[in-house]
C-alpha cells in the first residue's frame, strides 16, 4: 500500500520501456482508483509493465491538470514555468546505482553503511531521521526531508545536497551525482518496479544487514511474495537542517 504522503502535493510520473522512458508522462495526479483506469487508458499503459515515479520537491499546490494528453501537456507546461518558486519541501536524497546484479547491488549495499558513517560526521544526530529504500533494480536511496525557507531556497537546498554528496563520492563510488536537479524524479515509494534483472520488485525499505539479506534472498530466488509482505514506513518526521548542522569532513 502506497501511502498518501507519497502523492500529496507532488508531480506523479508514469515511465515504461517505450518512448516515453526518455520523455516521462509527468504531472498527473491519482485521485481514486476509477482516476487511475482512466489514466492507464488515456497514456496506453493499462496491462503494460511501467515505472511509476514521483517529484522530490512537494509544492504548495499541484493544479489538477486534465488527464486527457491533449488538454493535459500545455496545461503543465505552463505550470512547469513557475513551479520552482512554489516548492515547500524537497526530499534529502542520496542515490547509489550499481550494476543490477547480486554483486553490484552488495557493493551499493556497502556504500550505503559508509555513506551513513559519513553523513553522521555532516549533519550529525539529524542522520537518524534518514531512510534507506531499495530502488527497485540497482541500487539504494538514502531520503529524508528538508523545509524550504525564505533564507534556505529550494535551489539553495539542491546546491547544498550535491555538495554533501561530493563529500561522500571519494569512498562511495555508486552514488549518482546526476540527481540534483529540482525536477528530478525519484521512484514512487511501495510501488512495484519491473526490472529488467530481477523481475517484478518494489520500492521498499531496507533498515539493516538482516533485511539486507533478506532482500538479496528473494532476489536470487525471485519471491515476488517477499516484496509484497514488506512494510512501509515513513520518511523522517522531522525537516533536515543541511545548512548549518554538523561540520564538513
Amino acid at each position: 500500500m502506497v501511502q498518501y504522503s507519497e502523492f500529496k502535493n507532488r508531480e506523479l510520473a508514469f515511465l515504461g520501456k517505450d518512448n516515453y522512458t526518455k520523455y516521462p508522462f509527468r504531472g498527473y495526479q491519482i485521485i481514486n482508483s476509477k482516476n487511475m483506469q482512466e489514466l492507464k487508458e488515456l497514456l496506453k499503459i493499462k496491462d503494460k509493465k511501467y515505472n511509476s515515479y514521483v517529484s522530490i520537491a512537494t509544492y504548495d499546490k499541484v493544479p489538477r491538470f486534465a488527464i486527457n494528453p491533449k488538454k493535459h501537456w500545455p496545461e503543465w507546461k505552463e505550470w512547469d514555468e513557475v513551479k520552482n518558486a512554489k516548492i515547500t519541501q524537497l526530499d534529502f536524497f542520496v542515490d547509489f546505482d550499481a550494476e543490477p546484479t547480486i554483486d553490484g547491488l552488495k557493493q551499493a549495499w556497502k556504500d550505503v553503511q559508509t555513506a551513513y558513517e559519513l553523513l553522521y560526521e555532516i549533519i550529525g544526530e539529524q542522520t537518524k531521521y534518514l531512510t534507506t529504500y531499495m530502488s527497485g533494480n540497482k541500487g539504494f536511496h538514502i531520503l529524508g526531508k528538508c523545509k524550504v525557507t525564505p533564507e534556505l531556497t529550494a535551489m539553495d537546498l539542491i546546491l547544498k545536497q550535491k555538495e554533501i554528496a561530493l563529500q561522500l563520492k571519494p569512498l562511495c563510488k555508486t552514488i549518482d551525482m546526476g540527481i540534483y536537479d529540482l525536477k528530478r524524479l525519484r521512484k514512487l515509494l511501495g510501488s512495484v518496479v519491473y526490472s529488467p534483472t530481477f523481475g517484478k520488485t518494489r520500492v521498499i525499505p531496507i533498515p539493516d544487514d538482516k533485511k539486507f539479506k533478506e532482500l538479496l534472498i528473494a532476489l536470487e530466488t525471485k519471491d515476488t511474495t517477499w516484496f509484497e509482505k514488506q512494510e512501509l514506513v515513513r520518511l523522517g518526521g522531522i525537516n533536515l537542517d543541511i545548512n548549518t548542522s554538523g561540520r564538513m569532513i
